[in-house]
């Protein structure tokens, strides 16, 4: 029995595969199994008090394990997200600048034109880009690169995956 963490699902599979029974409990009962209790919360003594709530209860509910697959998709959906989150904020950042400098910010656009944009407009102002804010714009430009193949592998996946596919 393991309780809900990061590693749950990848330590229960290996057990798995190793021959064992393994049920993960939810992270909302851990503390009723006495998991942290009294604010002492080591490994050692969260697996004894598992393992004795194991014995106790028979029906101890658990939360479904997903195949490495699922766990994979959920991944590289994840860590996409992350790369977008990192643009917005850069671009953000640029916007901001251009804002204290009384620049002004150049129209709406997709975000994978904005470096560009971004440079064009500052220079109808006879300004130059800082190399401060130059590497903000570079970053942007090449998370755009990385977003742009994560969104075709995610194509990819999509069309070749069954569940996916079910799924649409």
């Amino acid at each position: 029995m393991l309780e809900t963490c990061a590693e749950a699902f990848a330590v229960a599979e290996a057990a798995r595969v190793l021959g064992h029974e393994v049920r993960v409990v939810p992270a909302t009962l851990v503390r009723a199994l006495g998991v942290g209790s009294r604010g002492l919360k080591t490994d050692i003594r969260d697996a004894r008090n598992l393992s004795e709530a194991s014995c106790r209860m028979e029906r101890l509910p658990a939360v479904h394990i997903p195949s490495a697959a699922s766990r994979e998709r959920k991944s590289i959906c994840a860590l996409r997200e992350n790369l977008v989150e990192v643009r917005t904020k850069l671009v953000n950042g640029v916007r901001g600048w251009m804002r204290s400098e009384g620049l002004g910010t150049p129209r709406a656009g997709h975000p994978e034109t904005f470096p560009s944009r971004v440079t064009e407009y500052v220079k109808k102002r006879e300004r130059e880009v800082p190399a401060w804010v130059s590497r903000n714009i570079t970053t942007i430009d090449h998370l755009s690169e990385q977003i742009a193949e994560a969104d075709a592998e995610l194509k990819r996946l999509a069309r070749t995956d069954p569940t996916c596919r079910r799924l649409m």
